[in-house]
């Protein structure tokens, strides 16, 4: 009777230490999961350029009509994920623009709103000689892991209005989620 107690005695411990390794796993697979940007009201477009910069630095998702080439766009729509970033929402704009005035001197640039954790803006630019007529609206999320940025581009200095509205209620509804995707846990509703 004692070595059958024993042997269930190490079965029980082997048991509970299998249980706590699958538990461990989980939630280490749980909190490893980057976060995204959803946004629902997107239309179903195409994806037309991906890249996974690699780990600590980020992806790109650009997204066109389906009848719309990515050597030829005139309505392109992008998701960017900026892992590790510590840059303020703000700040990180801030950055882009710069950027973008060293390349196109006369560029308009408009705050649209700004938040603590978020800020929407726009630009365009017009008769440059380094690149075509572009307006993009865009909106920049601070996450956990990083910043996410989204955006939809058109390829003339002034956006369609009515597109304008369709993809301002697209960028406002967007938020950033961890998690599965077909569940996604908004991470500014906790």
């Amino acid at each position: 009777m004692h070595i059958r107690t024993k042997s269930k005695l190490k079965t029980n411990k082997l048991i509970l230490f299998v249980f706590l390794i699958f538990i461990t796993e989980y939630a280490l697979a749980q909190t490893n999961k980057l976060e995204a940007i959803v946004a629902k009201k997107a239309p179903s477009w195409n994806v037309a350029f991906q890249k996974d910069f690699g780990v600590g630095r980020g992806t790109i998702r650009e997204f066109l009509p389906k009848r719309e080439k990515i050597k030829k766009w005139k309505h392109l729509a992008t998701i960017q994920f900026i892992e590790g970033e510590s840059l303020s929402p703000i700040e990180f704009m801030q950055t882009l623009k710069v950027k973008m005035t060293k390349r196109c001197k006369d560029t308009k640039w408009n705050i649209i709103n700004e938040t603590k954790y978020t800020i929407t803006y726009e630009w365009s630019i017009d008769s440059c000689k380094k690149n075509k007529d572009q307006h993009e609206i865009a909106r920049i999320l601070q996450g956990n892991d990083g910043l996410h940025r989204i955006a939809y581009t058109e390829k003339k200095s002034e956006m369609d209005m009515n597109n304008k509205k369709i993809w301002l209620s697209v960028i406002y509804d967007a938020y950033v989620a961890k998690g599965s995707p077909d569940n996604p846990v908004n991470l500014e509703s906790h």
